[in-house]
């Protein structure tokens, strides 16, 4: 049958028609068992006048009439459906973006269990949350930036896809944030190649460790539909990243950038030979601290205001996206657009009916034969 006519909603669940496999086994060796029961007792000979009424052949029919009521219950659970209809409908939301940087730094484990890991989780947590008509994408960086989920509404993909995520996702060292944010503009936002002006040198620095949002900025707020929330320690960024955070501006993108890890510093773990030892430059342990005031830097414009987006330093803290999104995100906008979706007429139902009614009937098939009646003589 056309797939374009029938679909199945789950067809994995047809993996349970493998169970009939040891109840068929399960019912033959219980068939012997009953057979060697009666011959140790009786004589096949005296079998038909001891147990005249016994039926094998009815214990089959029972049992098939079983075996078809679970597979049709079977069936049900793959959800059956067909009659399509094309319909159009209005979805409203937003583009977020989430960029994580996967460089050597962020094995270090001042936050628990490491400032990866503890990124990852706290983008796991607002996709939880994140409302239908919303779609995230992720891209991970490094000494060069890879996009890894384009911009997708499917968050159960986009989760495969996070939880995979290592250090080793992208091959080539280093920090290009740069990179990351340019990628970001033209592949995943799809904006036209224009190029940010150079920032005044007498532009203002915020204060180490200070929290710097859009709501700072004066003047009207413009409606804002694709976000990057960007996860990263600061250290040593190569690329233009104040330039390119400065293009996405003007390309109508907010740029969250969130701070983790300590500014004390922590030590950088790495295995090599099956044993754990730290980063090292020389005879000394490399030391990796949270560049809080370079990367608030990158979110102000000329006049020292926050463009679109803003800096928080999670530093060692646990992340809650949420109260960004909430606070930050959901009140730029969101984008309504129409789609055309396939609706089906879902079926299950009939099969589930008939299953349940097989089983039914299976229940009052005997196992022996009807007797029967004797002629009364006058």
């Amino acid at each position: 049958m056309s797939p374009d006519f029938f679909n199945l909603r789950h067809p994995e669940a047809f993996q349970w028609l493998w169970l009939a496999i040891p109840l068929i086994a399960l019912f033959a060796a219980d068939l012997r068992r009953r057979r060697r029961v009666l011959e140790i007792f009786v004589s096949k000979s005296l079998l038909d006048d001891v147990s005249p009424y016994r039926s094998t052949q009815r214990q089959v029919v029972r049992f098939a009439v079983i075996l078809v009521g679970l597979a049709l219950l079977v069936t049900a659970l793959a959800r059956p459906r067909w009659d399509p209809e094309e319909i159009e409908v209005e979805e409203q939301g937003r583009n977020l973006l989430f960029c994580l940087d996967v460089s050597a730094s962020m094995r270090a484990r001042d936050v628990d269990p490491d400032r990866l890991r503890a990124s990852k989780a706290a983008i796991r947590q607002l996709v939880d949350t994140l409302p239908a008509g919303d779609q995230v994408g992720l891209l991970v960086y490094a000494g060069d930036a890879v996009v890894k989920c384009p911009l997708t509404p499917n968050f159960s993909h986009f989760m495969s896809v996070l939880d995979v995520v290592a250090y080793d996702a992208v091959s080539v060292a280093g920090t290009n944030l740069g990179r990351a944010i340019d990628k970001a503009i033209h592949e995943v936002f799809g904006r036209s190649d224009v190029v940010a002006d150079p920032e005044p040198e007498s532009a203002t620095q915020p204060a180490i460790g200070r929290t710097v949002m859009d709501d700072e900025r004066t003047g009207e707020a413009e409606a804002i539909f694709d976000h990057m929330v960007i996860f990263t320690d600061g250290e040593n960024h190569e690329g233009h990243a104040k330039e390119m955070a400065k293009l996405a501006s003007q390309s109508n993108i907010s740029v969250f950038i969130v701070g983790i890890g300590s500014e004390a510093g922590a030590t950088i773990p790495i295995e090599r030979d099956g044993t754990t030892t730290t980063l090292r430059f020389g005879d000394e342990e490399v030391i990796t601290r949270l560049d809080s005031q370079t990367l608030a830097s990158i979110v102000l414009d000329d006049t020292g205001g926050v463009r679109h987006g803003g800096y928080l330093p999670a530093k060692t803290a646990a992340v809650d996206l949420r109260e960004i999104y909430d606070e930050k995100i959901a009140p730029m906008g969101k984008r309504a657009s129409q789609r055309r979706r396939t609706v089906w007429q879902e079926k299950f139902q009939l099969f589930a009916g008939a299953g349940m009614l097989l089983l039914i009937v299976a229940s009052l098939i005997s196992e022996q034969q009807p007797r029967r009646r004797k002629g009364v003589l006058a």
